[in-house]
């Protein structure tokens, strides 16, 4: 198998795996879990009322939502992988909302969004997936705009060995799950994409929240240079 067909095999697994879950995903014991760390990753994204913000991996769009309601002139777009994931988020539209949401189909190596169109970019819990991370990010610094910030949450396995050894177990049991980084790789990662300021804003270990035995948070901010 030649590395086009592996990363489209994962694809396929994503897709197969998310469109599963998007029957029941929010009504998952862990979505609380979900929305808590989406809300700690914009914590750091001081976006304003015209601003545009696309979230990658949005599953079914609670993020999007969210930011929605901070917006007057500006849009929120989201975009997932999995069908599924994109009809539930598109149906959580709330109608006053309407004209301020966009949700698509659409891998994170392969947006389909111009050059600069986004003010902010959001990426959580979902970057582990990413068959080529680097691609993901080269794409994520195409379509942000000059100045524009980048805020990725994911797990990180130095933060803890609990974190280490569920990484192992998933390579081996869910077909989508690619790896999770230390933060010195996502980071190192973040700045060979071409993005400056690459800040890690949070890191640390999580124990009996919101319906989550452990977790391990890192959550990095980088931006996109003015020139």
């Amino acid at each position: 198998m030649n590395k086009s067909q592996q990363l489209n095999t994962r694809d396929t697994a994503n897709q197969v795996f998310f469109d599963e879950w998007s029957k029941n995903y929010d009504g998952f014991r862990l979505s609380k879990w979900f929305q808590f760390t989406q809300k700690l990753a914009t914590s750091v994204m001081d976006i304003k009322p015209d601003n545009r913000v696309l979230d990658v991996g949005c599953g079914t769009g609670y993020a999007v939502i969210e930011i929605a309601r901070r917006l007057d002139q500006g849009k929120a777009y989201g975009i997932d992988i999995s069908t599924g994931m994109v009809e539930r988020a598109i149906k959580n539209i709330p109608g006053e909302l309407s004209n301020r949401v966009s949700f698509r189909q659409a891998s994170a190596e392969y947006i389909p969004y111009p050059n600069s169109d986004f003010d902010y970019i959001l990426c959580t819990n979902s970057f582990h997936h990413y068959p080529e991370p680097p691609r993901a990010l080269r794409e994520m610094y195409r379509v942000l705009r000059p100045g524009g910030l980048l805020v990725i949450l994911d797990n990180a396995i130095d933060l803890s060995l609990y974190t280490w050894a569920w990484d192992r177990l998933l390579r081996l049991f869910e077909k989508g799950h690619v790896r999770y980084y230390t933060t010195k790789e996502l980071g190192e990662m973040i700045s060979k994409a071409g993005f400056k300021d690459v800040s890690l804003r949070y890191g640390k270990n999580s124990f009996m929240k919101h319906g989550k035995l452990f977790a391990s948070l890192q959550v990095w901010s980088g931006r996109k240079p003015d020139s």
